[in-house]
């Protein structure tokens, strides 16, 4: 049975709203905020990226940037069977934070895993820690009187969702400080590296929001510029469809992300890989407005030669790297929900 929606029920949850972000933000640092800085950040991208803009190449199979975490493993890590254990899920992060970052400097692959996910978690409870008062004084205060029951049990679920997984993971992410949590874009790029496919969709993706303190670390710039087209060649070469529609993105001038500041709008290779993901669309299904849109759009900026050709990269991509197999109605995560460890608004 639906619960009764009243202002009171609504009410208790903005206390315990309130109640929980000071509480648990009062034991941890906040990150830093990134209103204002988009502008800022896409110059430093963009200056950062010149040298590399249109070079992607998806026929080619790059070799990843070396790190340390792809240097030669030794016995204990290259044998999963010789590793430690990882911790019991919902230990401390703050405990366990320099083992984990050791192991998966090492080339530990799980542990890198591991603590991209963990830190991406306590990322988003000290996110939601800092929206949730707003987000649910707004919507206390601004529901209409005769709102819909449908849209107040909406709006609960979402206040309700997001506080209980702030209460859930609130002792694994306790007392983390700032920074602790300057390892989460680095964890991030070296999971990826270790081959962790949400990993590379969160880094190939990612943005302000998922990074609030880029502009303060120029290095996380180059670093970017330097692996997130070598990590999204290749993802798609393992058939990560969730890749190819970032790449199509950032081809197409749409993203928000940091990936077309190294791609660049270019309305041949956003044709090639619209194209590729209407060659990918799930069996039974009808290609979306939007997609039939885009490839309407695109090649209305292309001579007949560039469609050739764009259909036949697309054709090659389809079938060496997702072997002609369409891909599964909602196989393509999206990359901030990747970044984001848990639920959201």
């Amino acid at each position: 049975m639906s619960r009764p929606i009243l202002p009171a029920v609504l009410g208790a949850i903005v206390i315990a709203v309130v109640a929980a972000a000071a509480f648990y933000g009062g034991r941890r640092s906040a990150p830093a905020s990134a209103s204002g800085a988009q502008t800022e950040m896409e110059k430093k991208v963009e200056n950062a990226a010149n040298s590399t803009k249109g070079k992607s190449n998806v026929a080619a199979k790059p070799a990843l940037a070396r790190t340390p975490g792809r240097r030669m493993l030794d016995s204990a890590v290259s044998n999963p069977s010789a590793r430690a254990p990882l911790p019991a899920a919902g230990t401390p992060l703050k405990s366990v934070l320099a083992d984990l970052k050791a192991r998966a400097d090492a080339g530990d692959a799980d542990a890198a895993s591991r603590l991209f996910k963990d830190m991406q978690t306590c990322a988003q409870v000290q996110r939601l820690n800092q929206m949730l008062p707003t987000m649910a004084s707004r919507a206390l205060n601004d529901t209409p009187p005769g709102a819909s029951a449908q849209r107040s049990e909406r709006m609960l679920d979402f206040l309700q969702r997001d506080l209980d997984f702030t209460k859930n993971n609130a002792a694994m992410c306790a007392d983390l400080s700032a920074d602790d949590m300057a390892s989460l874009v680095p964890a991030t790029l070296e999971a990826a590296q270790l081959g962790d496919p949400e990993a590379a969709n969160c880094y190939v993706g990612a943005n302000l929001n998922n990074w609030p303190g880029l502009l303060d670390n120029p290095q996380w710039v180059q670093d970017y510029q330097t692996n997130a087209l070598n990590l999204a060649n290749s993802a798609l070469q393992q058939g990560d469809w969730s890749m190819a529609m970032l790449m199509a993105q950032a081809y197409g001038g749409s993203s928000r992300n940091l990936l077309n500041q190294l791609t660049g709008s270019n309305a041949q290779q956003a044709y090639t890989y619209a194209k590729l993901m209407s060659l990918g669309q799930p069996s039974g299904t009808q290609p979306s407005q939007r997609s039939t849109n885009a490839l309407s759009n695109f090649s209305s900026q292309l001579t007949a030669d560039q469609i050739q050709a764009a259909d036949a990269q697309a054709q090659q991509m389809y079938q060496q790297y997702f072997n002609s197999t369409p891909r599964q109605t909602g196989q393509i995560a999206n990359a901030t929900q990747a970044c984001q460890g848990g639920p959201g608004f």
